[in-house]
């Protein structure tokens, strides 16, 4: 039975290396919560559920805990766990942990880059370039040029030119 077009390219992400696969499900976990992140932020900045449960992370005494923190924590454990193991089915599910740790991390970067809470300031838009700047940069190792090339392949027919 001929597979279908939706399987093809799951067949191509289990024939990548290792940590091209890593790359791949590091990214769609990134990409994924930074969206996440990017409308809860905006829900609790402009109050669209006022009394919805999306609100800012403050302690009694009034320290104000970001998410930077939460993804630091993330990024220490999921490194640790990465050099302590050598199992390649615990790399793919550190792999998710680590792309929404990069994602709490680097959604805040003009916060931890300024030591200022710029998040809805102009200087702001710094998180999004860096984020567009990781993001682009996991898609290129992941999806490199063996990967599309044979997705090209199957989908599209698109042969290899012979040199001559």
């Amino acid at each position: 039975m001929p597979e279908s077009r939706g399987e093809r390219p799951s067949k191509h992400f289990r024939s990548l290396a290792l940590g091209r696969r890593v790359a791949v499900r590091a990214l769609i976990a990134f990409i994924a919560m930074f969206a996440v992140l990017r409308a809860l932020t905006a829900i609790i900045h402009f109050q669209l559920f006022p009394h919805g449960p999306f609100r800012n992370l403050v302690t009694r005494s009034g320290l104000h805990i970001h998410h930077l923190f939460w993804g630091i924590l993330l990024l220490m454990a999921t490194g640790f766990a990465a050099l302590a193991t050598r199992d390649p089915k615990w790399h793919l599910r550190i792999a998710i942990v680590f792309g929404l740790a990069l994602a709490l991390t680097l959604d805040e970067f003009a916060l931890w880059l300024r030591l200022a809470d710029v998040y809805w300031s102009p200087e702001g838009i710094e998180s999004l370039k860096a984020g567009a700047f990781v993001g682009a940069l996991l898609a290129l190792y992941g999806f490199g040029q063996p990967a599309w090339h044979a997705i090209a392949r199957d989908l599209f027919g698109v042969t290899r030119r012979s040199r001559s």
